[in-house]
């Protein structure tokens, strides 16, 4: 009878963890932060952009535009995580809550453009750096009361 050997090879990366010194955590994340430091002004200045789109799309909706409000949930979903890399995660919370209200309009097969408005208004507001914290809290509590309005079927019709 031979006997079956197994050999597991070190790999490189398990080697370079288990060597001696490097960074500690804390280090590497403040390198980190300075990195993303150095990028920040282009991705507030991207996401700048991609509200001024979703503005001009939502100045171009027209009553059940399934189309559009399709169009006005992918540009939020483009521009959730970006907040959090420009130091602004709050519009990332503003962007999700976006995505959902719009998420529960095409289920419920409604449409409320000031909805939709109310939360493109607020991304605006929230891109701003300055805005107290306690602003933030209130505007993304307001956020989650409109969005929270259409968590609930619609109300059957009344016959005329």
């Amino acid at each position: 009878m031979s006997s079956v050997r197994f050999v597991f090879p070190k790999s490189k990366l398990e080697q370079l963890i288990r060597a001696p010194g490097g960074l500690t955590v804390a280090e590497a994340l403040a390198r980190a932060d300075a990195n993303l430091e150095t990028i920040r002004p282009t991705c507030r200045a991207e996401l700048m952009l991609l509200l001024q789109e979703t503005e001009n799309r939502l100045a171009d909706l027209k009553d059940n535009d399934e189309a559009g409000l399709a169009h006005l949930y992918a540009l939020g979903v483009r521009g959730i995580g970006a907040g959090a890399v420009c130091g602004l995660p709050d519009v990332d919370v503003a962007l999700g809550s976006l995505c959902e209200l719009i998420d529960r309009l095409q289920t419920g097969r409604r449409f409320d453009r000031e909805a939709v408005a109310v939360h493109v208004r607020a991304w605006r507001l929230l891109m701003d750096p300055a805005m107290p914290k306690a602003g933030s809290a209130a505007v993304l509590t307001g956020l989650d009361k409109v969005t929270a309005h259409y968590a609930a079927p619609r109300p059957p019709e009344e016959p005329a």
